[in-house]
């Protein structure tokens, strides 16, 4: 079973997020299994998602305490994204470039993933009330990362929500530079 724990700020998408990938994993015929915690529903406010996705049936049904993929949206999260745990061969994916991917290698001693999602969001021009949609690029990372969907498979998902908002080819490209521009980080 693959566990996926996602630490964003509301307003960031990261349960859409989730569904996307929940959405992508089912499409390949596995057992999907979504779920989220938040303080308070409100823009900003911490928010995490977990997923699992098994080729068997899934009974667990609590939080995910040490992710096989750890993903967290917001640079400031990172020291309690990482103290609440992760698997010992965990991947760690954070939104952000390669310098600040290369200092949390260093500083935590382990390989860090990245892709700049904001970058890529704000590149492409998409902003909802200001707020880049990071989730978008991040489900293309995410597919791409825990192996969860190939980016066809992603790309089928997100086809009918891109499709309804005048902007497909913006919703495509940002899931395809997600998926093709995560780079690794190691501990110097």
């Amino acid at each position: 079973m693959l566990e996926i724990r996602v630490h964003g700020l509301g307003g960031q998408g990261a349960v859409t997020l989730v569904t996307w990938v929940a959405r992508a994993g089912y499409a390949q015929g596995l057992h999907v299994q979504a779920s989220y915690f938040f303080a308070a529903e409100r823009r900003g406010s911490p928010v995490k998602a977990f997923l699992r996705i098994s080729e068997e049936a899934i009974f667990v049904r609590s939080q995910v305490y040490s992710p096989d993929l750890l993903l967290v949206m917001n640079r400031d999260q990172v020291p309690v994204a990482l103290e609440e745990g992760i698997s010992p061969d965990g991947r760690f994916l954070i939104n952000g470039g390669e310098e600040l991917a290369h200092r949390l290698a260093s500083e935590y001693g382990r390989d860090v993933y990245s892709v700049d999602a904001t970058g890529i969001a704000i590149d492409l021009g998409l902003e909802i009330d200001g707020m880049p949609m990071v989730n978008l690029p991040l489900f293309g990372a995410v597919a791409r990362q825990s192996g969860a969907a190939s980016l066809e498979v992603a790309m089928e998902v997100i086809s009918p929500i891109a499709d309804k908002t005048g902007r497909p080819e913006a919703y495509r490209s940002a899931v395809t530079r997600g998926f093709e521009e995560v780079t690794r980080a190691t501990p110097t």
